[in-house]
Formats: C-alpha cells, sequence, structure tokens
C-alpha cells in the first residue's frame, strides 16, 4: 500500500476533517486535496533539488576557497535542522497554503504578515529561475551546444514555459511527475551515483587523499570572507524544506503528514547532499582546470566515471533540475494565491482565481511564470555574476522569511497566543530550539549581505522590499486596518480561535 493509498484510507474515518480545519481558519476549501504522504515528501525533496542544487552552485563554491568548502555543508545542516523544527510545528498548527505568510499573519499579524509573504516571493521565485538557470549551460554542454547568453536564455524560456503548461494542467500531474523524480532520481539515482564516485574516489582510482579536502585556494586575511562566501551552496540547497508546507490546503491529513515532510526531506538532503559534494571533491585531479572547465561538475564526471557514466549522472541532474523548478513553480503560485485571497495584493480579485476544471491557481501561475523570465532577463544582460546573482536573491529571501517567523513565533510564545499543539511538539526543547534557530538566520542573512562581493545581490533584494514598502505605505496598510485585506479574523463562536 502506497503512502497515498494510507492517506485515502485514513481520511475516509473522518472524511471531512482537512476540509473543516480549513474552514475554521476562515476560507473554504478551493484547491483540490489530492497529495499524499509520499506527493508532500516529494514536493519537499523537489523544492530543495539536491543533486540540481550541488550542479548549480558547486563551481561557484569551489572557486570562492577550494575544496575546503565542503565542511560548510554540515555547519549549515545544523542551522537548517533547527530552523525547521521551528516549521515543521507551526506547519502541523496552521496547515494553510501561505505557510510563513499565515503564520506570522495569525501569530503578530497582517502588516507584519506581508513583509513575510514578499520575502517568500523573493525566495521560491528566484528560487525555481535559479534552477531553470542552471538546468541550461548543463543540458548545452551534454547536447555538445555552444554555452552563451542567447542560447541560456533560450533555454531557461523554453523550459520555463513547459513547467507553466504542467502546472496549469492541476497539481495532480504535477504531483505524479515529482513523486517519480522524487523516487527515480533524487532518491534512487543520486545515491547509486553518489556511491559510485565514493568507491571511484577512494577505492579503484583515487587522484586525492582525504587532506585534499582541508586545503584552500585562498589564505590569510581573505580566507575567513571566501568561507563564508563559499557557504552560498549549503545556504542554498537546503532551503525550500517547507514547500510541503504551501501545499498543506492540497494535501490530506495535513496536520500529520506535512510536518513529517519538512523534517525528512531536509535529514535526507543533508546526508545524500555531502557525501555527494565530497565524492565530487575528491574526484579533482585538477583543481586549476576544473575551476576554469564551462561546466565543472561535468569536467570532475568525465574524468571519474568516464564519457557514459558523466552522461548518466548528467542527465539525472538535468531532470532533477527540471522537477526542481516544476514544483518551486507551484509552490511560489500557492503563496501568490494565499496573498490574493486575502486582497494583499495588487490586482487579487484576478490572481485569486481558480481554474473550475484542474483546480489550480492559473492567474497566479502565469505572473509567476513571467516575473521569472524578467529577472532571468535582468541576470542575464545586466550581470557577468548572474547565476550568483539570482541564487543569492533565493536564499537571502528564504532566511529573510525564517528569520521573521521564527521572530514571530517567539513573540507569540510569550504573549501565549500559539495555536494549540498537534502531534509534532518541541516540548521543553522549544525555547532553546527557537532562539537558536533566529541566531543562526541572522548569521546567514549577514554572510548574504555584509561582504562585499555580496552588496549586489543585497542591493537587489533592498530594492525588492522598497517596492513592497511602497504598495504597503500607499495602499496596502490602509486595505488592513479597514478589514479589506489580512487573514480572517475568526471568532470562537463561528469554530475556530481568536487569532
Amino acid at each position: 500500500m502506497t503512502d497515498d493509498q494510507i492517506s485515502e484510507t485514513s481520511a475516509a474515518v473522518t472524511p471531512t476533517s482537512d476540509e473543516d480545519e480549513l474552514r475554521a481558519f476562515g476560507y473554504q476549501p478551493q484547491l483540490e486535496r489530492s497529495m499524499g504522504a509520499w506527493s508532500s515528501f516529494s514536493i519537499s525533496i523537489s523544492c530543495m533539488c539536491v543533486t540540481a542544487g550541488i550542479f548549480t552552485t558547486f563551481a561557484y563554491s569551489l572557486g570562492m576557497v577550494g575544496p575546503v568548502f565542503v565542511w560548510t555543508w554540515l555547519i549549515v545542516s545544523v542551522g537548517q535542522l533547527l530552523v525547521a523544527l521551528v516549521l515543521a510545528e507551526l506547519a502541523g498548527r496552521m496547515p494553510i497554503s501561505g505557510y510563513a505568510y499565515q503564520w506570522t499573519s495569525r501569530l503578530i499579524n497582517s502588516h507584519y504578515g506581508w513583509f513575510v509573504g514578499w520575502a517568500g516571493m523573493m525566495a521560491f521565485i528566484p528560487g525555481f529561475t535559479g534552477l531553470n538557470f542552471g538546468l541550461a549551460p548543463v543540458l548545452l554542454n551534454r547536447l555538445d551546444i555552444e554555452i552563451t547568453t542567447t542560447s541560456t536564455l533560450l533555454v531557461v524560456v523554453i523550459v520555463t514555459l513547459t513547467q507553466l503548461a504542467i502546472n496549469l494542467a492541476g497539481v495532480r500531474i504535477a504531483s505524479r511527475i515529482n513523486n517519480a523524480v522524487a523516487f527515480a532520481v533524487e532518491i534512487g539515482l543520486s545515491i547509486i551515483l553518489t556511491g559510485i564516485l565514493l568507491i571511484v574516489g577512494f577505492v579503484t582510482n583515487p587522484v586525492q587523499d582525504l587532506s585534499f579536502l582541508t586545503t584552500s585556494t585562498v589564505s590569510g586575511n581573505g580566507f575567513f570572507t571566501a568561507i563564508l562566501l563559499s557557504g552560498l551552496l549549503a545556504m542554498w540547497v537546503l532551503t525550500g524544506f517547507e514547500g510541503a508546507a504551501d501545499l498543506a490546503e492540497e494535501t490530506k491529513l495535513a496536520t500529520r503528514h506535512v510536518p513529517k515532510a519538512v523534517l525528512r526531506s531536509l535529514v535526507f538532503a543533508i546526508v545524500v547532499g555531502f557525501l555527494m559534494i565530497v565524492g565530487l571533491t575528491i574526484n579533482i585531479d585538477d583543481l586549476t582546470n576544473t575551476i576554469g572547465a564551462d561546466v565543472p561538475v561535468a569536467h570532475v564526471l568525465e574524468a571519474a566515471l568516464g564519457s557514459t557514466g558523466a552522461a548518466v549522472f548528467e542527465s539525472a541532474a538535468i531532470i532533477a533540475l527540471y522537477a526542481g523548478g516544476l514544483a518551486n513553480m507551484a509552490a511560489a503560485s500557492r503563496l501568490m494565491f494565499s496573498l490574493s485571497r486575502d486582497n494583499m495584493l495588487p490586482a487579487s480579485s484576478m490572481l485569486k482565481k481558480v481554474s473550475p476544471h484542474t483546480k489550480s491557481p492559473s492567474a497566479a501561475l502565469l505572473v509567476i511564470a513571467m516575473m521569472s523570465l524578467a529577472l532571468v532577463l535582468v541576470g542575464s544582460y545586466g550581470s557577468s555574476q548572474a547565476m550568483a546573482l539570482i541564487v543569492g536573491m533565493a536564499a537571502l529571501g528564504y532566511y529573510a522569511v525564517y528569520g521573521l517567523t521564527v521572530a514571530a513565533v517567539l513573540i507569540a510564545s510569550r504573549n501565549g497566543s500559539l495555536p494549540a499543539r498537534t502531534d509534532f511538539d518541541l516540548g521543553r526543547y522549544a525555547g532553546p530550539v527557537r532562539v537558536a534557530a533566529l541566531l543562526w538566520t541572522l548569521f546567514v542573512i549577514g554572510c548574504l549581505t555584509i561582504p562585499g562581493l555580496n552588496r549586489r545581490t543585497a542591493l537587489m533584494a533592498a530594492a525588492f522590499f522598497v517596492i513592497a514598502g511602497v504598495w504597503y505605505a500607499a495602499v496596502l496598510r490602509n486595505r488592513i486596518r479597514n478589514d479589506q485585506a489580512g487573514v480572517p479574523q475568526i471568532r470562537p463562536s463561528e469554530g475556530g480561535t481568536l487569532r
């Protein structure tokens, strides 16, 4: 029996529990609730997209400081586990599309929630844009087509439009694709190929020893900054695990399945991802040539596994990149739908529409795709480091969401306004975990904004928030004050609780 079948069997006992829970938060069910435990896990796996994310940013991190960057993965992993524990607890207490926007609006108020939701948009849109942008050179290299700005842009446009078409067809089709990719590629091939890389690198054809993993290409005063910048790989790849929470309204028994999906997907990504970057790094025969290659990961794979092995690994990465973009586009559209449902965005009446046939937020999907393509154009022709800029914006958006959400939980906990506990609860460890998670997110935000090389990312993110601030000051603040926008305020007599 599959996880989806288990969910269906359990749901048959209490057929309206999920819908009644959603109504208690002030919303009528609109989206199709067809996802089970496995689908929920798969969405988070695809949103993180470990294999694809490593292909995308491995070269950047390696080039920053050399092989020693692999250890930043473990440091980031500890911090992200702290964040995931806090978010998993919230996902069980408030299973609503729009995740952090909904959570913080109910824990603090809709004024605060607006900026959290906007930060989420800055995470998801550049997030799937970065995956599609990373797919292009890998695909072009495999097809032996020259990698240029124009050819890269053309691939990204085609990929984005096909992902849009699949998402418009409905979550049932998109989730089946994610299920298949998560099982076959992210869990199956990634483990097998990572194992092969480790065997080749340490047993059958070692070209380096373990000490290679502690070597650096930077010394002196520049090492500390370089090692912080090299952590971008882990800081970006180990985000998106909360994707399952953003599709909670389409998940059966969401209070049970979504928290588990959030944590299990992150633990899986930590273990497999670390072994993968170690396997890739230990197989580098010539560091200078690898850093200078058009696609450094492909260069490593060719040397370690030969052309056939490299082709298999690259094909797996291409599929994973595509599915990751598909999942992140879906998550971004649900966040936009959630904001529009509460009249928080311009043209909300249009953006909140759900197709009566596919039950997908079609208008939000179209706008999300157009915003992604605009970002690609700006990045492609406006910056020589477009990939790092887009990935940096996504990572900064994610950590802004994490920090603002954890801060809201701490405030609500002090005020005694946290929603009732569910099956997943941190108990007596809740306070220390939340404080540590907040400190961690502040540290990462500093890493992503303070170093000189990240100033452009910081300026782009600042401009993004200036837009949010202008809209809020000019229109949204009054809308919320006049009860024309914001999350519904449910009274106890209406079956819910006052938030």
